[in-house]
């Protein structure tokens, strides 16, 4: 049988002082044995993702396949729940579809991706009882990570509550994924339970993987995960949990500036009439949030007086247009009005008395005609 295997590595490093985190991903096909390894002997292996891509095959071929599996009449394991069993957690592993994951055959031939991360150990947070405090908007580190507990992959310790909370900056929430989730369950429900707190309340509670893994983001700055065991020994795997920021913290406003507009992505500031930002020379300065960080270098510069004129008067319309200018300028323009109206009644006036005094002249002239007429009038009409 003809075997394919490629292997693409599609790897980023973000550093901190000691440690990182580097994305890989590899594809093969349904009976290759995929190796998953890690560069660095201080690394474990997280599972992020895993695709099935089918061959595209005959149907009268495709339909003979089904027919010959039709004796299978049970669900295969998750593949992502296999690859979690076999390689969660630690540094190297290999995993065949077609022979480690039961009933995969109903699958039919093809390809699958896997993709997963090697993390170092100062990224993971693996002690009980530990508060995560996430850095400031000028540090770009730090801000993703994972936790697992004391003992994972092989065992988790219980009779105690074990407690992580993550802090962020404010205005910030803090996403987590449950990537793999292995406790102690009787039948259908949960004896042990890993649960995720915000504000105190309990808004998720698991003790198995969901497919696709679980989404949650906090409504605050801060969330909880807490692992609770009734058992003091449990041969389970325990968690392994993905968390990183979501949105940019709060911008200190800039000495003599103020905000004109904020959203949880953008925010414009403009300074007083006369000032600008030494970096740009404007008056208005806009910045984005990219993820979880602005998109320009903090702490923001303070404004400065402007000594260019024409940036003065370019900028002093902005300014007038301002709610708070609105009162001056309607007293500016009080006395122009009133001006014009003055003029109007006067105007008025004028015409009033011209128009009598046409009206008493047509009237003496009227009488000067009747007058005029009695004294020329012949003998025969006397």
């Amino acid at each position: 049988m003809f075997v394919f295997l490629s292997i693409l590595v599609l790897g980023y490093f973000r550093y901190t002082v000691s440690g990182y985190v580097e994305i890989v991903e590899i594809t093969g096909c349904h009976t290759c044995r995929l190796m998953l390894t890690c560069r660095s002997l201080n690394s474990i292996i997280a599972i992020l993702d895993y695709n099935f891509v089918e061959d595209i095959v005959d149907e009268s071929a495709n339909a003979g396949d089904l027919a010959g599996n039709s004796s299978i009449s049970f669900a295969p394991a998750y593949p992502r729940d296999i690859l979690n069993q076999r390689c969660s957690g630690l540094n190297l592993c290999s995993f065949i579809l077609s022979e480690d994951c039961p009933g995969s055959d109903i699958f039919g031939p093809g390809n699958i991706t896997i993709k997963y991360a090697c993390v170092t150990e100062d990224r993971i947070k693996k002690y009980c009882n530990s508060d995560i405090v996430l850095p400031s908007e000028y540090t770009k580190d730090g801000s993703e990570g994972f936790i697992h507990n004391p003992g994972y992959p092989r065992f988790y310790s219980g009779h105690k509550d074990c407690r992580w909370r993550i802090t962020g900056n404010a205005e910030q929430r803090i996403r987590v994924t449950i990537l793999d989730i292995s406790l102690i369950v009787d039948n259908v429900e949960c004896t042990d339970v890993l649960e995720i707190r915000d504000t105190g309340q309990v808004i998720h509670s698991a003790c198995r993987q969901q497919h696709p893994p679980t989404e949650i983001v906090s409504g605050s700055e801060s969330i909880e995960v807490v692992l609770s065991s009734r058992q003091e020994f449990n041969p389970r795997r325990g968690f392994l949990i993905y968390y990183s920021v979501v949105g940019c913290s709060e911008l200190p406003t800039p000495q003599g500036a103020y905000i004109v507009h904020r959203t949880p992505f953008l925010t414009v500031f403009s300074c007083c009439r006369g000032y600008n930002f030494p970096d740009t020379g404007t008056r208005i300065k806009s910045i984005g949030c990219l993820g979880s960080f602005w998109n320009t270098s903090l702490p923001l510069l303070d404004c400065q007086k402007s000594s260019s004129p024409l940036h003065w008067n370019l900028t002093r319309n902005l300014e007038n247009i301002k709610p708070g200018n609105f009162r001056n300028m309607s007293s500016e323009l009080i006395v122009p009005i009133m001006v014009i109206l003055v003029l109007f009644v006067v105007n008025a006036v004028v015409v009033f008395f011209i128009h009598k005094e046409r009206k008493k002249q047509e009237t003496l002239n009227s009488i000067t005609e009747e007058h005029l007429r009695t004294f020329t009038s012949s003998p025969d009409e006397i």
